[in-house]
């Protein structure tokens, strides 16, 4: 979302609420929200369907060297391509998905993949055991989350503490033909670390919807034509299907009418 500072939030002497369409609120100063009565709200669980679905989409598609397929029906290489697959692509059934992070997209992509036989294991800041039963999922520290997974699935917020997280010691305790999924934030990621490891075959590729700085440009370290045929993009769009967008604005105008009849609104975060 766009940036509400301290000096639109206290130019607005009779501002109630502010409403975020989404998950993030990053670009709101909820302090001062908070210092001003002003009540900050999301649309926590939003999109959880829609962008596991878009997280399962980049899994497949990594999976079934998607972007190198397409390509090579381009340039009129199709029997090449299939002769290099035969018998060298994995099944869903045979991997393991490590998801960093277990909130409610996460719990979402869990049972998708449980349908398609995959171990998934995940990590979290705290551990949800009564949960593990529910959606099939073994609790696992990074550090064996990241060596033993052959997707890493980010599902983290975007804050002081994980922008970045995604660095050159995480990437480095990837299995070498493991691939990184981002359906979170763009910041979680260390662009420069990310292009490193791929083009030195430290994993073996990516799929992200997010890219950080948005817009992206053509100039972004990870759009380089090198690591082109090693990546699967999507702009940022895995969480915004017809089905989410509905159930959004029927959100933020339920809120809406709470604050206006003095009643307590849905999904504060201050």
């Amino acid at each position: 979302m766009g940036r509400v500072d301290a000096a639109l939030i206290s130019s607005l002497p009779n501002l109630r609420m502010i409403q975020s369409e989404g998950v993030g609120y990053q670009g709101v100063d909820v302090e001062c929200a908070k210092r001003n009565n002003v009540v900050v709200c999301n649309n926590k669980g939003i999109n959880d369907t829609a962008v596991a679905e878009g997280t399962l989409f980049l899994i497949l598609a990594c999976l079934k060297n998607y972007t190198r397929g397409v390509d090579a029906m381009y340039c009129g290489g199709q029997i090449e391509a299939k002769k290099k697959a035969f018998g060298n692509v994995r099944e869903l059934s045979e991997c393991t998905v490590g998801l960093v992070g277990f909130g409610d997209i996460a719990r979402q992509t869990a049972k998708l993949l449980n349908a398609l036989g995959t171990r998934v294991i995940y990590t979290n800041r705290t551990r949800y055991k009564a949960l593990e039963g529910k959606y099939n999922v073994e609790y696992a520290e990074l550090e064996t989350l990241l060596s033993q997974s052959d997707f890493v699935s980010l599902h983290l917020a975007a804050c002081n503490e994980t922008r970045g997280f995604v660095d050159s010691k995480f990437l480095s305790g990837m299995k070498k033909d493991a691939y990184l999924i981002n359906t979170a934030r763009g910041d979680l990621v260390d662009n420069e670390a990310l292009y490193e490891a791929i083009k030195n075959g430290t994993i073996a590729g990516a799929g992200l919807d997010v890219i950080f700085p948005e817009p992206v440009t053509r100039d972004n370290i990870l759009l380089r034509d090198d690591i082109r045929d090693r990546l699967v993009l999507t702009p940022h769009i895995a969480g915004i299907t017809h089905l989410t967008v509905k159930k959004l604005y029927r959100q933020c105008y339920d809120n809406i009418i709470r604050v206006l009849n003095g009643e307590e609104p849905k999904n504060k975060v201050n």
